[in-house]
């Protein structure tokens, strides 16, 4: 499975030239408290479902790995620290340094910014079995 998901750039926005002006857009795109917050919370909670446990995200960091200005396409890694509770236990499990890395998107034009996780989940077919 992969997550993916799509938000509007943010007010202000002007075409980032350097890795640096990208990790500026991409912090103030995903401010707590924003949609495209929610939107990425959301799908790392997708990503960590087979961890079970309610997820809590924490401390989220963002690293630009690549990152054409040309194209206004790149990959980054968002660092996190990630809190498992178990409700019925009452256990909670903190994991520190979790991390998932996604390409992304800009597209100034339509005024959005498109981003696609990698793989997870059990990537095996039934068939590879046989």
């Amino acid at each position: 499975m992969q997550e993916e998901f799509n938000t509007p750039l943010p007010a202000g926005f002007k075409v980032p030239d350097s890795a640096e002006s990208i990790k500026h857009t991409v912090e103030t795109l995903f401010t707590r408290g924003t949609e495209a917050y929610a939107m990425l919370i959301k799908a790392l909670t997708e990503e960590n479902k087979d961890k079970y446990g309610s997820s809590e995200f924490e401390d989220l960091t963002f690293e630009i790995k690549r990152f054409d200005a040309a194209t206004l396409k790149g990959r980054m890694r968002i660092n996190y620290k990630l809190q498992l509770t178990f409700s019925c236990s009452a256990i909670v499990n903190n994991l520190n340094n979790q991390h998932s890395y996604w390409n992304f998107e800009l597209n100034p034009s339509f005024n959005a910014a498109y981003f696609t996780g990698e793989d997870y989940g059990d990537l095996r077919s039934t068939a590879d079995e046989f």
